[in-house]
C-alpha cells in the first residue's frame, strides 16, 4: 500500500455498477419482472429458485470478470438446468423480458450522493464497461451526468477494463498523471487491477467482504461500502 503523502489528487474516476448503482439489486428486479411476465409463468418458488441459480452464476462471473464466457441466454439456461426445467425457448422469452424491463430496480446505492459529493472537489470520470444504449439509459435515469466531466463507457471507447487504454483515456481526458488520480470501484480485477496496472491510485469497494482475488493488485485502500469510500476519499483528499 502506499503512503497518503504519495498522493497528490487532482482527478477521481468512479466505476458505475455496484460503486455508483446498486446493481445486485436491478438485475433481480429486472429477472423478477421477467419471470413474473411470461405467457406461462413458471410457479412462485420455481421462479425463485431460477432467479437464485441466475444471481449464482452472473456472481461467479463478476468476480471472475468473465462476463463473455456465457452470454445472457446461456446464463438463462444453466439457471433454468440448475433447478430441475427443460429449457425450451423459455431462454428468449426470458432475455425478452428483461430487455423490456431494463428500467426496473435502479436505484443508487446508500452513500453514492456523499461520494459524487466528495469526488465533486476534483477533475471527474465515470468509466463503465457495457454497452452504450444500457448505460447511457442507467446514467440518464439516475442522473448522474451532472456529476461528470467525463463519461466512459467500454462500447464507446472500445477498451474494456482492465485494459489500459479506456484508463489511458480518463487521464488524458483529465489532463492528470497516474498519481494525480485515483480510481474508486468495486471490481477488484476490473477496476483495481486495470487503474493500478498504470499507477493510479485505488479504493476498492469491496460491498460483500470478498477475498481479494489471486490474480488482483492489492488496493491502495479497501473499504466496506459507497459511503466509506467517500469517507476514505475526504480523509485523504478532503
Amino acid at each position: 500500500m502506499r503512503k497518503s503523502s504519495d498522493l497528490d489528487p487532482h482527478a477521481v474516476f468512479i466505476d458505475l455498477d455496484d460503486t455508483l448503482s446498486d446493481e445486485l439489486h436491478h438485475v433481480r428486479s429486472v429477472y423478477a419482472a421477467a419471470l413474473s411476465g411470461l405467457p406461462e409463468p413458471l410457479g412462485p418458488g420455481v421462479a425463485g429458485a431460477v432467479l437464485d441459480a441466475y444471481m449464482d452464476i452472473g456472481i461467479d462471473l463478476y468476480r471472475r470478470n468473465a462476463w463473455d464466457e456465457l452470454s445472457r441466454e446461456a446464463r438463462v439456461s444453466a439457471a433454468l438446468r440448475r433447478v430441475g426445467v427443460e429449457p425450451g425457448n423459455l431462454p428468449a422469452r426470458i432475455v425478452h423480458g428483461y430487455q423490456q424491463n431494463y428500467q426496473e430496480g435502479l436505484r443508487l446505492l446508500t452513500g453514492a450522493d456523499r461520494l459524487l459529493e466528495v469526488a465533486g472537489r476534483f477533475r471527474t470520470c465515470l468509466v463503465t464497461n457495457g454497452q452504450s444504449d444500457r448505460q447511457r439509459a442507467k446514467i440518464e435515469r439516475l442522473g448522474l451526468a451532472r456529476h461528470f466531466e467525463h463519461v466512459l463507457i467500454s462500447a464507446e471507447v472500445g477498451s474494456v477494463k482492465p485494459a489500459a487504454a479506456i484508463f489511458q483515456r480518463a487521464l488524458s481526458l483529465t489532463e492528470v498523471e497516474p498519481h494525480q488520480a485515483v480510481m474508486i470501484g468495486d471490481n477488484a480485477l476490473a477496476d483495481i487491477t486495470g487503474a493500478a496496472n498504470l499507477g493510479i491510485h485505488t479504493i476498492w469497494v469491496n460491498l460483500h467482504g470478498w477475498p481479494l482475488p489471486p490474480a488482483a493488485a492489492t488496493p491502495d485502500y479497501e473499504v466496506p461500502d459507497v459511503a466509506a469510500a467517500a469517507d476514505r476519499l475526504e480523509s485523504l483528499f478532503g
